[in-house]
């Protein structure tokens, strides 16, 4: 699939007969949505201290529906769902950003999330081969692990070669950031006094080393305002370099003679317009109750095609993954602490 994709794939959308096949599959993706929506906001999600993310509760639903992807009357949907819808509310997530996010904090920030973001993403592709695992799954837990969680394993899916086990670590890597960032986010605060990090220094970190935002907001939370607010700040900062880090990576599969999938040298479309709309937010032109209102649908979006994901994931096939990626997953999450706590240190004479 080129980079035009979401526009070919909503203009076929439109077609009468088209709409007709795929809005069974849609409602249905739509409406797991809508029940985590609604769970997380009443506060069912929350048991005291731990909090289950709707997009977790969104994929157990999903696929404890799995026998319904394969029925004429949903693929269509449930396709559109997990492959467009996614893209849209991954280019959404652009209006939550403002390039002046970027200067905001000063330079350490940006060094911190630029040396996180690509780092993770190639140290990534290089462990999953000494884990004997395809250089592709390393790169797409990478960027869930560098980036921004689940959105950037949605994205970065997007952009590599499609195979017959592509849902399934999909869905995997979905569920394992997830996890591992509720751990980080419980953790990671009682690390305070033991780097003996100030309070920027300490939002920096969890922001630079914890993949969920909404686990850095927990977790930033835990230790006051100051701290809550660095740690959002650098934390947007890696979300903020999603498009290069997926481009990189189509490049990066591209460059190895592979087309399979949405791989080129190019950008998908999306990508532009998650660019195109930090834009506009950063001259203005959004207003913040457009911002917020855009978000929520962002959120919504990637919520039903994680959903969509979810039905076309077999539990069994997903309890066979082994324990290779599980690993992976952690060495991920240790590099990347280990790499944000010795930049913090190591640029501290350089006073940014």
């Amino acid at each position: 699939m080129r980079s035009s994709a979401v526009v070919v794939d909503l203009a076929r959308l439109w077609a009468p007969d088209n709409l007709r096949r795929a809005a069974p599959g849609i409602a249905l993706c739509a409406a797991i949505a809508a029940v985590a929506f609604v769970a997380d906001t009443r506060g069912w999600l929350r048991f005291g201290r731990v909090w289950v993310p709707p997009l977790i509760l969104t994929l157990v639903v999903g696929m404890a529906l799995q026998p319904l992807s394969t029925r004429n009357a949903l693929k269509p949907g449930i396709e559109f769902s997990g492959r467009t819808l996614l893209r849209i509310g991954v280019a959404l997530l652009g209006a939550k950003l403002t390039l002046g996010q970027l200067v905001e904090g000063g330079a350490l920030p940006v060094i911190i999330a630029l040396a996180a973001v690509a780092c993770t993403i190639a140290f990534g592709a290089g462990a999953a081969r000494l884990f004997g695992l395809h250089r592709d799954f390393g790169l797409l837990t990478g960027c869930a692990t560098g980036v921004c969680g689940a959105a950037a394993a949605m994205a970065a899916s997007a952009v590599l070669p499609k195979h017959e086990n592509s849902d399934r670590d999909l869905a995997f890597t979905v569920m394992g950031v997830n996890f591992i960032s509720t751990v980080t986010m419980v953790i990671y605060p009682t690390l305070h006094q033991l780097l003996g990090y100030s309070l920027f220094e300490m939002g920096v970190f969890l922001g630079g080393s914890i993949h969920d935002v909404a686990q850095v907001a927990g977790a930033g939370q835990t230790l006051g305002p100051q701290v809550l607010s660095d740690a959002i700040i650098t934390k947007l900062l890696r979300v903020a370099f999603l498009l290069p880090a997926v481009t990189g990576i189509a490049w990066w599969v591209a460059r190895g003679g592979e087309a399979a999938g949405d791989a080129r040298p190019s950008p998908p479309v999306f990508l532009f317009g998650f660019l195109l709309l930090a834009t506009l937010n950063s001259l203005g032109v959004v207003p913040p109750a457009v911002q917020s209102a855009v978000g929520q649908v962002s959120a919504f979006l990637i919520i039903a095609a994680i959903a969509a994901l979810g039905m076309k994931t077999s539990l069994l096939a997903l309890a066979r993954i082994g324990l290779a990626p599980v690993m992976l997953l952690i060495v991920e999450t240790i590099f990347i602490g280990l790499l944000v706590v010795g930049l913090i240190y190591g640029l501290r004479s350089f006073a940014l």
